[in-house]
This record gives structure tokens, sequence and C-alpha cells, in this order.
């Protein structure tokens, strides 16, 4: 068994002593809206066209490249029989 002592390893930062005097200051609590100040800074307008969606599926902010294109002229082939020009819907050898 090896003794290896804690404070080689962790800065003193991290000791219960120094936690607990960060936390001994009390916290005043906020006061009723009415005795807050007027506030004077600027005011932000949000951009509409920013929002997310509420529902449906997100959209990807990705940048696109070659990669994601996809040739117009390549029939997809029904995955079953690996046939072009038919799917699950229309496929002619169906039971």
């Amino acid at each position: 068994m090896c003794h290896l002592q804690l404070l080689t390893y962790v800065d003193p930062i991290y000791t219960i002593h120094n936690i607990f005097k960060a936390y001994e200051l009390q916290f005043h609590r906020v006061r009723n809206e009415d005795y807050w100040s007027a506030y004077t800074g600027p005011n932000f307008i949000p951009n509409p066209h920013m929002r997310r969606t509420k529902s449906g599926k997100p959209t990807t902010s990705r940048i696109h490249n070659e990669m994601d294109e996809v040739g117009h002229n390549i029939q997809k082939k029904y995955s079953y029989c690996h046939n072009e020009g038919h799917k699950r819907a229309n496929y002619p050898y169906k039971q």
C-alpha cells in the first residue's frame, strides 16, 4: 500500500476550510420590484427570424458541402429485392 500525501496533488484552495470561507457571507434577499431603480441600459429587440421553431424536427446549422449532394439521376433501390423503379407500396411481386 502506497501512502501518498493528498495536498501534493490537490491545490489547497479546494479544502473544506476554503469552501466554507467562500460561503460565510450572507446573501441578501431581493427586494420587491417596486423598489428597483429604472433600467437605463440599451433595449434589445430580438430578430424573429432567429427564433427556433416550437415543434417538429430541429434544423441543423451545419454547413453543407459536396459530400451532402445527392445525385439526381440515380434511382433508389428497394431494400428487399435491391431492384430499381419500385418501392414497398407498389412492389410487383407482392403476395
